[in-house]
């Protein structure tokens, strides 16, 4: 694991919607007020049936993802990156992945299908599954600690991605990287720097998951080391984001 994706161990759970402020929630702070924050002190946990309900003397942060006890282990999750996982996972088996046609020669739809007969996307990695299992919908946001009737609605609206198991109108994840840069000249090589406000020199190897890209390639789940808004590694000012590893 890089030095980067070591401090964002896992994903958190939502993102917030555009109505909601948060004083503490500037990019690089931390997780505390962010929309990834679940606790009643924000306001966003009572909205999905977490907060005050899961604990009114402490109020916590980190219990709806992490748990110090009694996590979820390796064959229970069926995944293999599970950090003290605490949320209840997604009930897709399976996604429907991302493809832009059958015509174009390179570019995303490469990734989509294959190289030389050789598959190069499978489906998402851990990591993801992790974002999944509040992002695609289909357990509740407050289902955590093994609850098996959480209190609180499922993601809904521009939080639920891959409802359904429906992942076909998302940028694709899962894919490995190198192989694409390889094969594919508008896509720059892994150790091009992110573009933009970028401090620390993020490489986009730096945010590869055994070389795949992933959910958290693009977002600081925890909210440290981004310089973005909703966790993006870099604002997508000028589409700096997209232009780390396009080249257009």
């Amino acid at each position: 694991m890089n030095r980067f994706l070591a401090i964002s161990l896992a994903v958190g759970l939502v993102l917030a919607t555009g109505t909601i402020a948060l004083a503490g929630s500037a990019p690089g702070t931390g997780i505390l007020q962010t929309s990834h924050d679940l606790s009643s002190a924000t306001g966003v946990g009572d909205s999905w049936g977490a907060g005050v309900a899961a604990d009114p003397t402490l109020d916590r942060v980190c219990i709806y993802c992490h748990a110090p006890h009694h996590a979820i282990n390796g064959a229970q999750a069926g995944l293999s990156y599970y950090p003290l996982w605490n949320h209840t996972l997604s009930t897709i088996p399976q996604y429907d992945l991302y493809t832009n046609g059958t015509n174009s020669t390179n570019g995303p739809n490469a990734i989509s299908h294959q190289f030389n007969g050789e598959d190069t996307i499978l489906q998402p990695g851990s990591v993801s599954k992790l974002c999944l299992s509040c992002h695609d919908g289909s357990v509740a946001i407050s289902a955590y600690g093994g609850s098996s009737n959480p209190q609180g609605p499922k993601a809904s609206g521009r939080i639920l991605i891959g409802g359904g198991g429906d992942l076909k109108t998302h940028h694709p994840i899962g894919f490995d990287y190198y192989d694409v840069a390889a094969k594919d000249d508008e896509i720059f090589p892994a150790t091009n720097a992110f573009v933009g406000n970028n401090p620390s020199g993020l490489t986009i190897n730096d945010v590869l998951w055994n070389n795949r890209m992933e959910c958290s390639s693009c977002h600081d789940v925890h909210n440290t080391k981004n310089t973005g808004k909703k966790f993006l590694w870099v604002e997508d000012n000028h589409s700096n984001l997209c232009l780390s590893c396009h080249n257009k």
